[in-house]
């Protein structure tokens, strides 16, 4: 077996990646709709105070440890506040974190009006993994603008992330995907309420740092081969589903595998279960989660007495190895399901999730946006904010971006989002009332 130093150096994503066979779709969709059936009726967890568990008071070394990072400025006044807006397109983008120039990818879809607030998926890679091979292995970006999505795909420094916050490994990724999201809040018309993450092996471990260390910026993450949740995982707010193959040999389901190399010496893969539970009960819920809503290729088990509107789940991939399902296959990596699509999967589970738990079917003109008036933009800063890190702009030959979909047609490809809720609040099953709607 051999040493784990990055799941995907290159890869590339078949033309069908995203187009599934009718019957597959089906099947992701009943799984994600029993994953909102399968939520206790009460939609409450049994303690009904906020979120903290013996987790969160992990003691006061922890609490040190994490005085000592960095901290991410106060976001800036909204561009929706503010009128400013980015072009459709994709391009690379420049901020400057710490005195270093990072750059990330933006594409923005086409047809988004002036004023709507659009939501936003933050993309990340594995180690070793450039920005253009994770979009031909997941095809994020395309999908993600066919549903009106803004895609972001930041670089990290030397095709890595700072999974540790140590200065050992490198710059601090958190501070450096917060700056990020801030430069986005003030130079375009973001929907705060909806912003996601999703990421591919250590991109999705990266993911799960970021719903740690940055609670009040994502709505709803999606991880695929993730490894670990931080051990000072205290006050999670995102709703996660994890996808996972059951014969993964690089992060194995029950845990350990390869030894990392450097600078990751000494990092082990934990149990996906027992690790999901953790993160469940931060957030909130208790420890009971059911299986079931098997298809051929996946199981789905939930976590049933979370809060109202509050979903964590593991979308076990039969047989599937340390891959994205329905991307080109990769054999070193293992057997690649190909009968569903995580990059479906995620943005329907979006989709489902925003932070407000209102029912949004997809961004841009397609429905869901918020205006620059609404609740669901992000208010100004207070005065005392610092400004916004400073950015330039440059185009590049990247893929090209989808047009959002108008609200009357249906696009001719990608994936297109539901009328309603695929996965509604745990409460809209049993109650019809507006302020319970969404996830």
């Amino acid at each position: 077996m051999r040493a784990r130093s990055g799941a995907l150096r290159n890869g590339s994503r078949p033309n069908s990646t995203l187009w599934l066979p009718i019957t597959a779709a089906a099947g992701v969709l009943l799984l994600l709709l029993w994953y909102a059936m399968s939520q206790s009726p009460s939609g409450k967890s049994d303690a009904a105070a906020p979120v903290a568990t013996a987790l969160g008071r992990a003691g006061a070394s922890g609490a040190a440890a994490l005085a000592a990072l960095p901290t991410v400025p106060a976001p800036p006044a909204s561009g929706c506040q503010t009128g400013k807006s980015l072009p459709s397109g994709v391009t690379t983008e420049t901020v400057t974190v710490a005195g270093t120039d990072r750059q990330y990818r933006l594409a923005v879809p086409q047809g988004a009006r002036a004023g709507t607030a659009l939501p936003l998926v933050v993309n990340l890679h594995d180690r070793d993994q450039s920005v253009d091979q994770l979009e031909q292995y997941t095809g994020m970006a395309d999908a993600g603008t066919r549903s009106g999505y803004a895609v972001v795909t930041p670089v990290g420094v030397s095709a890595r992330w700072n999974l540790t916050r140590s200065a050992e490994v490198g710059p601090d990724d958190v501070l450096f995907i917060g700056t990020v999201l801030n430069d986005l809040t003030g130079r375009m018309c973001l929907d705060s309420k909806r912003v996601f993450a999703s990421g591919f092996s250590d991109g999705a471990d990266m993911v799960l740092e970021l719903a740690c260390a940055l609670p009040d910026r994502f709505a709803a993450v999606v991880t695929v081969a993730a490894s670990r949740i931080p051990d000072d995982c205290a006050d999670p707010r995102a709703n996660l589903l994890e996808m996972h193959g059951t014969a993964d040999a690089i992060a194995p389901w029950d845990g350990g595998g390869p030894a990392r190399t450097a600078p990751f010496v000494g990092l082990v893969a934990q149990p996906v279960e027992s690790r999901t539970d953790r993160y469940a009960r931060a957030f909130g819920c208790g420890g009971e989660h059911s299986a079931g809503a098997e298809m051929s290729s996946a199981a789905l088990t939930a976590w049933t007495s979370c809060p109202t509107g509050k979903d964590v789940g593991v979308l076990a991939i039969k047989g599937g190895g340390h891959t994205w399902p329905g991307a080109a296959a990769r054999p070193e990596l293992g057997a690649t399901v190909s009968s569903l699509s995580a990059t479906v999967v995620a943005l329907e589970f979006f989709g489902g999730h925003p932070a407000d738990g209102r029912t949004v079917t997809g961004g841009g003109a397609s429905g869901g946006g918020g205006t620059a008036g609404g609740g669901a933009t992000r208010p100004a800063a207070p005065t005392t904010s610092p400004a916004p890190a400073s950015a330039t702009r440059s185009a590049g030959p990247e893929p090209s971006v989808s047009a959002v979909p108008d609200s009357t047609t249906e696009p001719t490809t990608g994936p297109t989002p539901s009328p309603t809720p695929v996965v509604p609040s745990v409460s809209a099953t049993a109650s019809a009332s507006p302020a319970a709607a969404g996830g």
